[in-house]
């Protein structure tokens, strides 16, 4: 296959050296020292020294072919990140250059749209175009009126329901995929996305693993970041289940990702409102009447506290770097 099936362009062309005295390969597995890259004509395991950096999947890098050893990681078009666990400002990215982020949730256990909106705070500030998947419908005899829900809270984005296991609504999500682009799958463990790549894919590709029947919880059966070639020629890429994710991201993208309270800021008294128990906060007003969700707002908040702190927090890093 040639370098434009893997996602090549123009982007990363033009970050080229002139004639390129190495390959070009895209990272389709990643470990801490060794990536494997899908290059022109084959897959190659090459090694990488910590003078280049940390590469993740969907990175585009250049290797000597003799050697097989990276010499650069070139820019990324975008990436899907978190702050690292633990950290007050550490970035760890999750993905590199991907035009879509399917966010999965599973159907066997409550809904949890708050941890929906933290992923779409993570996707929205990669610049990705999110799509929303209600998996395991065959669990849940009323699938449809939770995607409702989350339709209805935000028109904005796809909400589909799928069974890996029955093929409901599988051809559904596949016609919303770009035919050329890449695709990630992002989620708690045990929502089912590598049960979905391997019924994308009609193979057994990708491990899967049940979830603990207690409580439900899946077993982070996909410890690995893998991209894979669907049959229509998108690349999809399973990724390890996260219950709790910190995005990275801005106060600005919060916004975004919750436009019917955010604009009514704008009707504050003070500019500079935190809209939580200034005088004259039209956001208070309208949790007061009603007419916003109060699961939302507490959610709006708390992400927004928190893309605050981490502003400050790398900010002051950065400071103390200089």
């Amino acid at each position: 296959m040639s370098l434009d099936a893997y996602g090549w362009e123009p982007f990363f062309q033009r970050q080229l050296p002139g004639p390129p005295s190495s390959e070009t390969g895209r990272v389709r597995l990643a470990t801490a020292r060794k990536v494997d890259v899908f290059a022109e004509d084959r897959t190659v395991r090459v090694s990488l020294p910590r003078n280049v950096g940390a590469a993740a999947v969907g990175d585009w890098v250049l290797f000597n072919p003799k050697k097989r050893i990276a010499t650069k990681i070139l820019a990324r078009r975008n990436a899907l990140a978190r702050n690292r666990p633990g950290h007050a400002a550490k970035r760890q990215v999750l993905a590199a250059n991907i035009d879509v982020a399917v966010i999965v949730a599973a159907l066997d256990r409550e809904l949890r749209p708050r941890q929906i909106e933290r992923y779409l705070t993570s996707v929205l500030a990669s610049g990705a175009a999110p799509l929303i998947v209600l998996n395991k419908a065959d669990e849940c005899p009323n699938s449809e009126a939770a995607a409702s829900t989350l339709r209805n809270a935000d028109p904005r984005y796809p909400v589909i329901t799928t069974s890996a296991t029955t093929g409901q609504g599988l051809g559904t999500l596949e016609d919303l995929l770009p035919e050329r682009g890449t695709i990630a799958l992002a989620g708690p463990s045990g929502a089912g996305k590598s049960s979905l790549i391997n019924a994308m894919l009609q193979s057994e590709h990708l491990t899967t693993g049940s979830v603990r029947s207690q409580d439900n919880r899946g077993r982070h059966t996909t410890t690995r970041r893998e991209l894979v070639v669907h049959p229509k020629g998108c690349l999809l890429m399973d990724m390890p289940g996260i219950r709790e994710l910190y995005p990275w991201s801005s106060p600005e993208i919060v916004d975004q990702v919750f436009p019917e309270i955010s604009s009514l800021g704008q009707d504050c008294y003070y500019r500079d409102c935190r809209h939580e128990s200034e005088p004259g906060c039209s956001i208070q007003a309208a949790a007061q009447d009603g007419s916003i969700d109060p699961g939302r707002l507490a959610s709006f908040l708390e992400l927004r506290r928190e893309q605050e702190e981490l502003e400050r927090s790398a900010g002051e890093r950065r400071w103390g770097a200089a």
